[in-house]
């Protein structure tokens, strides 16, 4: 005989937590570019809503890593944003997006173990298929006044993108 079982689904809301905070003080701490000029980078928030996207940028505005962090489907929004973000000619893939889930047991947070937290999409650009290094490749960066997403090619001085120059 079936037995019914109700379950409850927990979720960020239904916790009273707030994603981006929970981001910023477990993922915000110090860390450096990959992949342009080993220098310290920072956690830079680009888009908040039911999926919160952040970026760690150098100073001179190169994306080493772009996350997507949510309940729904974080890749699908990631790969989006990264594909128009890159271009025609910016080197992307479907493959390239990394996902993974967070539990509130893997966050070192109270629970029963099996709830949860969000789900995670990244897209690493060091992990390039065409590992190039040639110096005029393209590389994306984040505009250094508006934080939009711009290609530009890794020599190129510019820190800003087409609006804001």
């Amino acid at each position: 005989m079936l037995q019914h079982v109700e379950v409850e689904v927990t979720t960020l809301e239904s916790k009273s937590m707030d994603l981006k905070q929970i981001v910023l003080e477990r993922f915000g701490g110090p860390q450096k570019c990959h992949g342009h000029c080993n220098q310290p980078a920072s956690l830079k928030i680009l888009r908040e809503g039911e999926v919160l996207v952040v970026a760690t940028v150098c100073a001179e505005g190169y994306v080493s890593r772009l996350i997507a962090y949510g309940l729904g489907n974080t890749g699908r929004e990631l790969g989006s944003l990264v594909k128009n973000a890159v271009g025609p000619d910016g080197d992307f893939s479907d493959e390239d997006i990394r996902t993974a889930t967070r539990y509130t047991w893997d966050m070192g947070m109270e629970d029963n173990g099996a709830d949860v937290m969000f789900r995670v999409a990244y897209w690493t650009q060091n992990y390039r298929r065409t590992k190039s290094d040639a110096p005029n490749r393209l590389g994306l960066f984040a505009c250094t006044k508006c934080g939009a997403l711009f290609p530009r090619t890794m020599v190129s001085g510019k820190a800003l993108c087409s609006s804001c120059s």
